[in-house]
């Protein structure tokens, strides 16, 4: 096993080395439905087919004119008909609703309230400016949003539902996609149960009921969940049984007797990108990869350093391996200062007060009361950081 990162790397440089490994291994690109994107990583800068809107348009309910009031009301225009022809005439009125096309020759649209009509006549209401409509108001516009060739979206961003259904204003009937990486997820832990009340000894699993969501809102569809006890041969087949384009773990990343993952890597020969980061909780993360050049996150066994790990390491390797940005971080100002004597990045749950950011209590990195309870995860620096500063968040995958 080679041991390229032998040392404790920094944590926002195995931020950047992870997402960095995951970019130089990103999967392919399929082209999907337009309905079936929204979720997925755009795999390509879309730019638009199509002006939009693609006609001149009302923007509101009432009347479209021309030249001076008084105007003679022609046909209504609905939403839906064919543009006209042949241009209004000055003097001239047609009722029109929203989104129906503007004739040429049009002034603008009179609102629907600020109108009268007579004898066949329109005529603006008595408190309306005598000057409505001006030239163009209450009009959409041809490309008013978009132009025809306009960049709309880059390359790497997750296709929520405006930005699908804004591809789907531009024209766009199937979108470029990245492939959804599969993983497998080994859960180690002789001490580990899957149901019930744990007897003195044992733990409950924390992380079934809930990764294979979790990581599927991260862009990843988990393959295989499998739980193991602490062996090395039984951690050794299991990672040498996988295909998988990802492996993550729980546990077995410490340096006692019953910590295989080390032992196994070695064994299959996978070469170690990072051993070990300066951050608490979480230190003994690692990040190898497997034969077939597949990359392996192991994250410690105890809940709240695996969360956080796989918030703070995991989610921009995912990203990598998805040809997304590395995201960036978010800043909240503190309300109490917060210590750090460690020489280490600290990672600190809080919850949002009117005054700013205060701890959560209940976090060391067994527990996942305080992280249940907080409204993010503030990074803070060796030393500490004072009451009333700023410091940086992780962005959270849930």
């Amino acid at each position: 096993m080679s041991d390229g990162h032998s040392a404790a790397i920094s944590w926002s440089d195995a931020r950047r080395l992870a997402h960095e490994t995951g970019r130089a291994r990103s999967g392919g690109v399929e082209l999907v439905p337009i309905a079936d994107a929204t979720g997925r990583t755009l795999a390509g800068d879309l730019t638009a087919l199509a002006p939009l809107p693609g006609y001149a348009s009302s923007a509101m309910d009432g009347w479209v004119v021309a030249g001076d009031a008084p105007w003679r009301l022609g046909a209504p225009i609905l939403a839906g008909d064919r543009p006209a022809s042949a241009p209004l005439a000055a003097g001239t009125a047609r009722a029109i609703t929203t989104g129906g096309p503007i004739p040429h020759g049009s002034r603008g649209v009179l609102r629907s309230e600020n109108g009268t009509t007579r004898d066949g006549m329109l005529l603006r209401a008595a408190s309306v400016r005598p000057d409505e409509p001006r030239a163009g108001e209450h009009v959409r516009h041809i490309g008013e949003e978009i132009a025809e060739g306009e960049p709309l979206l880059p390359s790497g961003v997750i296709l929520t539902p405006p930005r699908v259904a804004l591809a789907a204003v531009a024209g766009y009937d199937s979108l470029p996609v990245r492939e959804v990486p599969a993983a497998d997820v080994v859960l180690l832990g002789s001490e580990v149960i899957g149901s019930g009340i744990p007897a003195p000894g044992l733990v409950r699993d924390a992380y079934s009921p809930h990764f294979p969501a979790l990581l599927a809102g991260m862009g990843v569809r988990v393959r295989e969940l499998r739980h193991l006890s602490d062996d090395l041969a039984a951690t050794t087949g299991a990672l040498r049984a996988s295909s998988a384009s990802l492996v993550l773990s729980t546990g077995g990343t410490a340096g006692s007797a019953a910590d295989h993952v080390r032992g196994a890597l070695r064994e299959l020969g996978a070469a170690l990108v990072i051993d070990g980061v300066a951050m608490r909780p979480g230190h003994p993360v690692m990040l190898a990869l497997l034969p077939g050049d597949r990359p392996m996150l192991c994250l410690p066994g105890n809940p709240l350093a695996a969360m956080l790990t796989l918030a703070s390491i995991g989610l921009p390797l995912v990203d990598g391996l998805l040809g997304r940005p590395l995201a960036a971080l978010g800043t909240v100002q503190l309300a109490d200062e917060v210590k750090n004597e460690s020489g280490q990045t600290r990672l600190v749950t809080f919850t949002l007060h009117a005054d700013g950011a205060a701890p959560t209590s209940r976090q060391g990195s067994g527990m996942l009361r305080g992280l249940a309870a907080s409204d993010g995860v503030a990074v803070i620096p060796p030393g500490g950081a004072p009451a009333g500063s700023r410091a940086e968040t992780v962005p959270l995958p849930w």
